[in-house]
């Protein structure tokens, strides 16, 4: 406790973080570092620091550890085929377990507890914006900063968890489409359909699930059989107009 001051981003915990290219976030079967407010806090920073942190996700299950990445990995960058890069990149977030991913969906980080109660009054205070002398005021139960991390959060969720909400048939009822579509920081999606032959009711899925303020979209659909005019025009009736 003697090395925390007042403020959060003048911890030595918090210039550690400026240091790093990213925050691992590491789950166990119950999600619970969602549920406690320092890790908030490392997501808080990671979503809305302006040198764009990555935002990696782990878990481990009995069949070994597994990875949701904020793009692709070092290994698979270094291929020189970047279309078998993003197919590696889909064979290994699908193995990531459907209900950590549909508790992600949800998040809310402005409920998360912490051991000293004044350290989740100043993080929350922090995150709505308020002045170093009122860090240690009365959080707001609720605020439009608390929103904005739920949503990035749900999005990242949402974006690495795709396919796999698709391929079991949850997109829909788990929430993954208003998840990523609520996303208010997401810029570009890259989703490679190929390995997994989806139908028009998915392309219309995707196209539900674009944010207003997506700017970039890039879809690949090879050898995606089932896929039909239907599928393209439901898509493409949901292009934002702010892609480039």
């Amino acid at each position: 406790n003697e090395e925390l001051v007042k403020d959060p981003s003048k911890t030595s915990f918090f210039k550690a973080m400026m240091l790093a290219r990213g925050i691992l976030l590491i789950l166990d079967s119950a999600a619970t570092p969602l549920t406690r407010i320092w890790c908030a806090y490392e997501e808080y920073v990671a979503l809305t620091s302006d040198s764009a942190m990555l935002l990696d996700i782990s878990t481990a299950t009995d069949s070994g550890a597994d990875l949701l990445t904020d793009g692709l990995t070092d290994a698979e960058n270094a291929l020189k085929d970047q279309g078998q890069a993003h197919r590696l990149q889909v064979h290994r977030q699908t193995a990531f377990p459907l209900e950590l991913l549909s508790k992600g969906l949800q998040p809310s980080l402005h409920k998360a507890e912490a051991s000293q109660n004044e350290d989740r009054v100043r993080i929350l205070n922090k995150i709505a914006g308020r002045d170093v002398a009122e860090l240690d005021e009365p959080p707001h139960e609720e605020h439009e900063k608390y929103e904005e991390v739920n949503r990035c959060l749900a999005g990242v969720f949402a974006q690495a968890g795709w396919i796999k909400g698709m391929l079991n048939g949850r997109v829909r009822k788990d929430g993954f489409t208003e998840a990523l579509r609520s996303d208010p920081h997401r810029k570009v999606w890259i989703l490679d359909l190929s390995m997994v032959d989806p139908d028009d009711a998915d392309l219309a899925d995707v196209g539900e699930a674009l944010p207003a303020q997506l700017l970039q979209f890039t879809l690949s659909c090879r050898r995606c059989e089932q896929v039909n005019d239907a599928g393209l025009a439901a898509l493409a009736g949901h292009l934002p107009g702010s892609l480039q």
